[in-house]
């Protein structure tokens, strides 16, 4: 499936993505007050957000960040839907899909009975499969087809079923059914990599209003949903690009909701606030610094960077110990898969001195660019941390950030920079063959870090079609320990999520994977 970007921070991304023009949006109503009554008045919901999305479809190149999906969130549905506790339940299925058999793998699921668009039209398995022709279309600029290239048939019995069967074992198939149905009836015969960029159509609880570009992203209840009616009339997300700004928003009471991202002292403030109620988890959101090892491609100059950021005064100092210095690609909470193959690089400045020597040997620039995205606190507090780590290694670090649209929208798709920083949103499944395969380079999937090592995509892919999980982590924990020597890029640590919002708010909980802060917004109610 597509892993999410959170841009400023990532968004992720995620992310990405994980994006960045302050407005103001909503209604009329509400005004000044301590914690919250949003100016979208009534029940009307409003959101401070801190990026924008490129684009609304989230199947093509520009649309894995954060941003896009939080956007349609309430929107687009899925046949599966990650919960908090990194399981799968249905949306869209009616129950669990059913494995009907193992070799070769055949996956079935009905959908619901009664689904229904936001027009009113029916959702059927013909929308399932018109999805995945225009994943497989290769004039689409889809990216990612992890899984899906797999399928040898795609089926629909009837209206309401729809078999998948592989060509071979594939371990991740529930992410697959993360990916949103898409409407036949409304994009067939278009071209899917411009007409769901701006409108979108769904079947969620809420449907599109109006999109003011560098302003606000509004929804409003689908009276036509298939399901319980959403208790709010509408959400509006206001675009406010700097992380001071969000506060200030609940605050003051011009939004209800903010999902902001980690700063110094961030709970702390947010606690402060009087009428607001704070939300925090660790979860698979993970930040990390990122090469682009076609730029920055000689070895010992990433070792030495990697010997020389002291990730643990990162945490300590940046992050006021809330979290470890994460020593993977995945997650501790992933249990066996987990290898925490990064922890041989703790910080040893005469190490780093030695093999930035040799880099020079070899003919490597002693100059780095570090990129990230404009308006994070945070990220630029560390830019400055890793600024002072490096020099006193021998290293000159230039600091060019970016919008979180030009950033990931642009420079990390296209290859343009050398050292990024951004973070991931992951799933429940230990699956990571789009971000590091050497077959995955864009426009084909999300190795950004232009990463070529054949044996670590041979491992990755391998463990992909391998059902036995103790096997599968042996696969899994040989890929990180090859990645661990290369350097690609150097994991830093888990993202806390903080959600703060007026106490008049139910509803929201925190979901501390890819799904995203606003996964049960159609759940979420107000009362003032």
């Amino acid at each position: 499936m597509k892993r999410k970007m959170r841009g400023s921070r990532l968004i992720l991304a995620i992310a990405v993505v994980l994006l960045a023009a302050a407005g103001c949006g909503g209604g009329g109503g509400g005004g000044q007050g301590s914690g919250g009554g949003g100016q979208g008045g009534g029940n009307n919901l409003v959101v401070g957000y801190q990026e924008e999305p490129k684009i609304l479809n989230g199947y093509i190149v520009g649309g894995d960040l954060l941003a896009t999906a939080d956007m349609i969130s309430g929107i687009l549905e899925s046949p599966l839907q990650i919960q908090p506790d990194l399981s799968y339940a249905p949306e869209l299925t009616d129950g669990d899909p059913k494995v009907v058999s193992e070799d070769p793998l055949v996956i079935e699921y009905k959908l619901r009975e009664g689904l229904k668009w936001s027009d009113g039209k029916p959702l059927t398995s013909a929308d399932a499969k018109f999805t995945y022709e225009q994943i497989m279309n290769p004039d689409n600029q889809i990216i990612t087809r992890i899984g899906w290239e797999k399928v040898e048939k795609f089926e629909t019995p009837d209206e309401r079923t729809v078999r998948l069967s592989f060509s071979e074992p594939y371990a991740p198939w529930r992410d697959m059914l993360v990916d949103e149905i898409l409407p036949k009836h409304v994009y067939e015969g278009k071209d899917f990599n411009k007409d769901l960029n701006n409108e979108v159509i769904g079947s969620g609880p809420f449907k599109l209003r109006e999109w003011r570009k560098g302003e606000s992203f509004v929804v409003e209840r689908n009276e036509n949903y298939w399901g319980e009616k959403a208790p709010l009339d509408s959400v509006t997300f206001r675009f406010i690009p700097d992380s001071n700004s969000l506060i200030t928003a609940l605050t003051s009471g011009e939004v209800d909701f903010i999902n902001p991202p980690p700063d110094i002292g961030l709970q702390e403030r947010l606690e402060g606030i009087e009428g607001a109620k704070v939300l925090s988890e660790v979860g698979t959101q993970w930040e990390h610094l990122a090469f682009n090892t076609e730029k920055v491609n000689n070895l010992k100059l990433r070792q030495a960077i990697a010997y020389g950021i002291d990730r643990e005064q990162i945490v300590n100092e940046v992050l006021k110990g809330q979290v470890e210095p994460l020593q993977s690609v995945l997650m501790p909470e992933q249990g066996k898969y987990y290898a925490p193959a990064w922890e041989e690089y703790t910080f040893d400045q005469g190490k780093a001195r030695q093999l930035v020597e040799e880099a020079k040997a070899e003919g490597a620039a002693t100059k780095i660019v570090y990129t990230t995205t404009t308006g994070d606190k945070l990220r630029e507090t560390l830019q400055q941390v890793v600024q002072k780590q490096l020099g006193d290694i021998g290293l000159e670090v230039e600091i060019r950030n970016a919008s979180a649209e030009t950033f990931y929208g642009e420079w990390t798709p296209a290859g343009d920079y050398e050292l990024g920083e951004w973070n991931w949103f992951t799933s429940p499944d230990p699956q990571v063959t789009t971000l590091f395969s050497a077959n995955q380079i864009p426009p084909k999937g999300q190795n950004y870090y232009r990463y070529g090592n054949e044996e670590v995509a041979e491992l990755l892919e391998r463990s992909d079609v391998t059902a036995n999980e103790e096997e599968r982590a042996e696969l899994l924990t040989r890929a990180q320990e090859i990645m661990a020597e290369d350097v690609p890029l150097i994991p830093l640590y888990q993202v806390p999520y903080v959600y703060a919002h007026d106490e008049a708010i139910s509803g929201p909980e925190v979901n501390p994977t890819l799904a995203g802060a606003f996964w049960n917004i159609g759940k979420w109610s107000l009362q003032r």
